[in-house]
């Protein structure tokens, strides 16, 4: 029993940790990820954390299975709290909103610590969380994952204390994205603007101002037609 199997969004994510890192698993699904990790020799050491105790319980039990106790930690915890115990290299949050990934950034002065890594995939609003990440870190590189219907977005940053700017677009489907026309660009640009298509109906319908709107539909159809 030493092979374990990860979707293609936390396979993607994997894929930004470095090798021989420490990583820290924050809001962990059942330790899947550090137990893929220190498998495949990536990571040396891992950490598995989360709020509740169930997930750890589950986390605990595989970690067991797999005999990795001696390389893989697990704690109950919120958001980043006392991860300077463990002094990760690489931090992954996967799974949450976009918001409460920024609010946990935001509240640990060691996410912040140079040379730290870190590795998100955003549920909702990544355009709200890039906003936040602009401010203080340097976007290193982004994924898109369509997997089982959806569309997931990966984004790897570390800290440099510097701000950056970005354009509407580049907020909403990332720069790196865009750049390299990353797998899944294609369907996360025609899925935006859908979404503000159906959004502009219904301000036109409720009589509203559509002028910015409008706006942001242009610049993303300049992006459509590049790749037409």
């Amino acid at each position: 029993m030493r092979e374990i199997k990860l979707s293609k969004r936390l396979r993607t994510a994997a894929s930004y940790v470095r090798s021989g890192a420490f990583v820290a698993d924050i809001g962990t699904d059942h330790a899947y990820l550090p137990i893929y990790l220190v498998l495949n020799e990536i990571a040396v050491k891992a950490l598995a954390s989360d709020i509740n105790e169930g997930p750890i319980l589950k986390a605990r039990e595989n970690i067991s299975r797999y005999d990795l106790g001696d390389k893989i930690s697990t704690q109950i915890a919120c958001g980043l709290d006392g991860i300077e115990s463990f002094l990760p290299t690489d931090i992954v949050i996967c799974g949450m909103g976009g918001e409460l990934i920024a609010k946990i950034i935001d509240a640990s002065s060691y996410a912040k610590k140079e040379g730290v890594r870190l590795i998100l995939q955003p549920m909702t609003c990544a355009t709200e969380l890039r906003e936040y990440l602009l401010d203080g870190f340097c976007i290193v590189d982004e994924s898109i994952v369509c997997e089982d219907g959806k569309i997931y977005q990966i984004i790897c940053a570390e800290y440099d204390g510097k701000c950056h700017t970005y354009t509407k677009p580049e907020l909403e489907l990332g720069k790196r994205n865009i750049e390299k026309r990353a797998d899944g660009y294609k369907e996360l640009l025609f899925s935006t603007i859908a979404k503000k298509e159906k959004k502009l109906s219904g301000m036109r319908l409720g009589c509203q101002d559509t002028t910015e709107l409008e706006k942001e539909i242009k610049e993303l159809e300049k992006l459509k037609n590049d790749i037409l």
